[in-house]
């Protein structure tokens, strides 16, 4: 009998570094997006790969997986097209960062 917990493979938690990337099949299998979303992603400066020229050799950030996702769902839930929801994603995530800062320092 193991006294290990079922549930701690749920409740275990990872955390990545900034060089830890995924190739972007992978993210396309895990987000189920076509490998063409990614590519416009990129070509209007909404997500920024490493790796090659050609979209085969790309990778990204674990970190940017959440944009990808905002970015998806501002487009098929709320009908913005995708160069307004790349600048939403950007307006927020500066407000964001605004914030902290002002928190910061009070």
């Amino acid at each position: 009998m193991s006294s290990r917990n079922d549930d701690d493979d749920v409740l275990r938690a990872q955390f990545f570094d900034d060089d830890d990337c995924l190739p972007i099949d992978e993210i396309c299998s895990r987000l189920c997006v076509e490998q063409q979303w990614i590519v416009d992603m990129v070509e209007i400066g909404a997500l920024d790969p490493r790796g090659g020229l050609e979209p085969s050799g790309w990778a990204f950030p674990r970190r940017q997986l959440p944009r990808v996702l905002a970015l998806t769902r501002l487009v098929t839930d709320l009908g913005v097209n995708l160069t307004g929801a790349a600048i939403i994603l950007d307006l927020v995530e500066e407000r964001r960062r605004l914030l902290s800062q002002l928190h910061s320092r009070g």
